[in-house]
């Protein structure tokens, strides 16, 4: 019997390093590049009619007010091949990028309800910028093609590390509803 147990011992070692051998193989060496497919996203069918904002990119060189700004311009002239949007997705953190998706998603995203008076607005109004060390606010108030008026807040940090340290980028836009409640006193 002890000879019939070190057949088996040594037939179960011999799986256990086929499997072994199948899994180190199965792994790549190197992260693939589809992990960084949206770090920086520009249409793969880009045509002729593509707005020159959807090749804009984070620059060091560029203040929160110029973050926004470019933004706004952008989503104002959003076009059939969705340049805006990419532009909008191009200057989101990493870490939004994370939360939002594929930029896929964040198409769908912006034409929610919530954020669909952002696209191809008429005119807009900004508050003044706040600044805090590393993050910036900003309130915009847009009126959409049909004279409604929709209010968003910008909110932008500083990248303190990474391929964009040192570059503004928005870490979140929230709309500000008109139906708060209010107190008098």
């Amino acid at each position: 019997m002890k000879g019939f147990d070190s057949v088996v011992d040594k037939a179960l070692l011999a799986v256990g390093v086929l499997l072994l051998l199948v899994f180190v193989g199965s792994v790549p060496l190197s992260p693939e590049q589809v992990q960084n497919r949206y770090v920086n996203y520009t249409p793969e069918n880009a045509s002729s009619s593509a707005s020159s904002w959807s090749y804009l990119r984070p620059s060091k060189g560029l203040s929160p007010q110029d973050v926004v700004q470019i933004q706004l311009k952008a989503l104002q002239q959003n076009d059939g091949s969705d340049s805006g949007i990419i532009t909008v997705f191009n200057f989101s953190s990493p870490v939004s990028k994370i939360s939002m998706g594929p930029i896929e998603h964040f198409r769908l995203m912006v034409r929610d309800p919530m954020y669909k008076p952002m696209l191809n607005f008429r005119s807009y109004k900004k508050g003044n910028m706040v600044i805090t060390g590393k993050s910036a606010y900003q309130v915009v108030v847009l009126t959409t093609q049909d004279n409604e008026k929709a209010a968003y807040l910008f909110m932008l940090a500083r990248q303190g590390k990474g391929y964009y340290k040192g570059c503004w980028l928005t870490v979140g836009v929230v709309r500000l509803e008109d139906n708060r409640p209010t107190f008098r006193t």
